[in-house]
This record gives structure tokens, sequence and C-alpha cells, in this order.
């Protein structure tokens, strides 16, 4: 029914009573239904996400969608509170759908997981909600497959994570793509020389992160007792990108004697020359000017783009002091998320990747009432052997149920009538191959078996 441009359901309150009830038939804007065609390409998403959990070291966990709202205002930064959705429960305390994973992650080592050996290498894949405003490639509910390592200063764990990065976008076969690093330790070094509080660092990141570079070199000289830092704070975010040593070498010259930075650079020099090993040298170009919007990232920072999308497929960095803050020891953390939403948007959109459900390997028809029983019994033979298998409930003719079975894109179409009934027997069709076979039932099992090694395809 359409009601003033909008469906609705017409529901029943009682056996006696019929009620118009207002359900819009669509999610909250925003927020999308995952179909039919389109989960497959989004559960293999997710797979090749735990297939790295494992391939990595990484161990799973999995935290509530709902968390304390202070969990977030300790250092997620003001871009992050101002679209995060916020409510109060029954007793009066403040709660948030979580807009990011790595605060909650960092809640679990200072606490449950403390004890635990380091490093401490953790993976998960969750939904997360922001309220921005939506557009291609933004979306309010959307999924995250992240990886978080306590415990290491090293460059190796920060470069560790550009490389599962890469690997992940190899398997889901992202063809053209490149990655934004940056190092926010060396801005930070810069602007700690002018004697710039921490929190007003802060405030010029989430400016820098948003392009609006002039109110950030406003602000750095409003805060700045050091005018030479300032000069050399507007060049580095001016410094145009470019190929990952050459760009580093051009801004060590501009650094000069400034020892705190010129150490943070060197750090990203060292994650660079091992990223280097792994993945293509042009693949990785370093902006002098990049921040990200999360205040809590003290060091290396980077993200991934693919060709012809302004947003990044996801990102992470260093954040150093993120599980003292919550009041645990001083474990160094890095990490990164990948935007699972945005990629499968990528690969469908920019990619033209065929879509398409989850289909049968084979379809079950009974072709009379009395073999139903039969046709139950054939059905769970095949599953056992690991075959996907879809039994039809109805009863309809053998030339039917083959037409049936060809929407529906079943290789095999498991035909049982009187006949075969009588004989103790099944009659399989391929589809594909056009030919036939009659199996006993006591032998399903092992046929299937055999007819699953054959195509490769199961569960």
């Amino acid at each position: 029914m359409v009601l003033g441009g909008r469906l609705f359901y017409i529901v029943a309150d009682s056996l006696q009573q019929r009620q118009l009830v207002r359900v819009p038939l669509s999610p909250p804007r925003g927020m999308d239904d995952i179909l039919p065609d389109e989960f497959p390409l989004h559960r293999r998403l997710v797979e090749t996400v735990r297939l790295l959990f494992r391939l990595y070291g990484y161990r799973e966990v999995e935290t509530p969608t709902v968390e304390y709202y202070e969990l977030f205002a300790a250092k997620s930064g003001e871009e992050i509170l101002s679209h995060m959705y916020v409510f109060k429960d029954a007793h009066g305390r403040q709660l948030a759908l979580r807009p990011e994973m790595t605060a909650p992650i960092a809640r679990l080592v200072t606490g449950k997981l403390s004890k635990s050996p380091h490093p401490i290498r953790l993976g998960y894949v969750a939904d997360c909600y922001r309220l921005d405003e939506p557009q291609w490639g933004r979306r309010r509910r959307f999924y995250h497959g992240g990886f978080e390592i306590f415990g290491s200063k090293e460059p190796a764990a920060d470069a560790e994570c550009l490389v599962i990065f890469n690997d992940f976008l190899a398997r889901a076969g992202v063809k053209d793509y490149f990655f934004k690093v940056g190092h926010v330790g060396v801005q930070r070094a810069v602007m700690t020389s002018a004697g710039i509080k921490e929190e007003d660092q802060d405030r010029v990141l989430a400016l820098l992160d948003k392009g609006r570079v002039e109110e950030a070199e406003s602000l750095v000289r409003q805060h700045a007792g050091n005018s030479e830092a300032v000069q050399l704070f507007s060049e580095l975010a001016a410094h145009p990108p470019g190929p990952g040593f050459k760009t580093l070498e051009e801004v060590r010259e501009r650094l000069g004697q400034l020892e705190p930075a010129a150490r943070e650079l060197e750090n990203l020099r060292r994650i660079i020359e091992l990223v280097s090993q792994n993945i293509e040298p042009s693949r990785l170009k370093y902006y002098p000017g990049f921040a990200r919007g999360l205040s809590y990232y003290t060091g290396f920072i980077f993200e991934a783009y693919g060709s012809g999308a302004d947003i990044a497929l996801g990102g992470g960095g260093r954040y150093d002091g993120l599980v003292s803050l919550f009041g645990g020891e001083d474990i160094p953390g890095v990490g990164f998320a990948i935007g699972l939403t945005r990629v499968m948007q990528y690969i469908m959109d920019k990619e033209g990747a065929e879509l398409g459900p989850d289909t049968p390997l084979a379809y079950i028809a009974p072709l009379a009432e009395e073999v139903i029983g039969h046709a139950f019994k054939a059905a769970s033979e095949f599953r056992r052997a690991g075959i996907p298998t879809e039994l039809e409930p109805s009863v309809y003719s053998a030339s039917e149920s083959i037409r049936r079975a060809e929407r529906r894109g079943a290789r095999f179409v498991v035909m049982i009538g009187r006949r075969e009934a009588e004989k103790g027997t099944v009659t399989v069709r391929d589809l594909v191959e056009r030919v036939q076979e009659e199996w006993r039932a006591d032998e399903i099992y092992g046929q299937a078996k055999a007819l699953l090694e054959k195509v490769g395809v199961g569960v």
C-alpha cells in the first residue's frame, strides 16, 4: 500500500481487528540492506579479512555495538564526537553506537587482556555508525575489518599494517590502488618546538585532515611562540606529495637542525624501507601535510585509495599512549581498519564486479507427494557430503523441475519419482554437461563426495 508517497504494511492487532501501522519499507537514511545479489561479495571480503587474521597471527575479538560515550570522548577527536549516535539508557548513563573500533580494542587491552604477552595482535570485523551526510562511499552504517598490534614501537609493526592491507587489496581483486603515507610525529614535533600544547595540536591536525589548511596555520600562529617553527609548519602543510624516498629527502633538508622532527622522519623512512620489500614503491606516496581526524594518532599514518575514488578505502596508524589514557600501562599501539563497505562499493561501481546470489549446487525435486520423505533423506546426504542443496517443498513434473533448477542456478537436479522410490534410487541430471545418471540411495553420500571433487564447489 502507498500512503503519502511511502509504503506501509497492514498488520493485525488481534484476530478481530486490523490496524494500519506506518512502517517504512526502507532502512534509516545512510544505512543499507545487503541484498542476495550483493551478499556473496560482502562475505568474500569478510572471509578474506579472517584469512589474513590466521596468516598473520591475529586473534579475532568482538566488542558490543554500544559503548559508554566516555570511551570515545577521551581521545577520538571533535570530528568523530560531533557525528556519533549518542543516547541515554533507562538509568541515565550516556551511551553511543561505536563510530570506530580502535578505542574499544584499546579498552580490551587495558582491562581483560592486560596480562597477555606482547605483542598482542587482535583482529575484528564490526559494523560502526557515524551520523555523516550520506554520499558515495560514506554511509551511516558501515563495516570495518581491523588489525591492531599492541606492545611494540618497532617500525616493523607499522610496516606490517601496510603489508597486510596490500595483501587484502590484492586478494580482493582491487587492481589500481596506492597508499598515502604520512607521519603526524613530524608535525607534532614541529608544533612542540613552537610551544603548542597537545590539545591545540589535536585541533590543528583535525583542521588539516579536513583540508582547512589556512585555518590550521592560523591556529598555529595563534599558539606558537616560535615564528621559525610556524614557517616550517606551513611549508610542510603545503609541500606537494610525491614518491616516498624522494619526498623524504626533500623534507629532511627542510627540517635542518630540528632534531626531534628529524627522528620522527627517520622512523617514517625506516617504515617505507621495510614496506618496499613487499609493496611496489610506486604505490607509496608521502604527503608531508597529511593528517587524520582521530586525535589519538602519534606517529606513522596511512590511507589506501583506489583509482577514480577520492574517499579512502581504509587507513590507520600509530597511537602510542591510548592504553595509558584509559588507565592501563604505557603500551604502544598501531593498527588500521579496512573499510569493507567502501571496498565493496568500489569493486561494484568502479571495477564493474559481476554480482549474483548464492546458488545451490544441487536441486532436489520430488515428482510425487508420497516421495517427499525420500527427497528429504537424499537432500541430507548431499549436504552431509558438503554440497549446497536446495529441496523443493512442492511437487512438479520432471520438465518443470528442470526449469526451476535452471532458474535457481543449480548445476544438478536430483529427481525422485514413484519409480525411483520403488527402486531405491535417485536420478541425477547434470544441467551443464546434459548427462543423466541413476544412483542407489545407499550410495548417494559417496557419489556426492565424488561429484564435489569433480566440480570443486562446496561449503
